[in-house]
């Protein structure tokens, strides 16, 4: 993801996108954290483009919300527990 030079104002809804299909694959529990862990590691985002991702998220579908919020708390966890 980061060799695809996607352009820095299309960061976040790119990773909005890609967590959206990622929701709506019904994958495993471990191969959802698997990828969206992918995306997360090479798909950074700074506060002003995370604000941008919230608002591209909040104008999803409800169920499509709830599946990229539990995987965003999943990842947050993750990363914690790795302290």
């Amino acid at each position: 993801m980061s060799k695809m030079n996607i352009r820095h104002e299309e960061r976040p809804q790119v990773k909005a996108e890609c967590l959206r299909l990622l929701a709506t694959l019904k994958l495993s529990p471990a191969h959802m954290q698997l990828i969206s862990g992918f995306v997360d590691t090479y798909l950074r985002l700074d506060d002003t483009e995370k604000q941008v991702f919230q608002t591209a998220i909040s104008t999803m579908g409800l169920d499509e919300q709830e599946e990229i919020m539990e995987d965003i708390l999943e990842q947050m966890l993750s990363e914690l527990m790795r302290y």
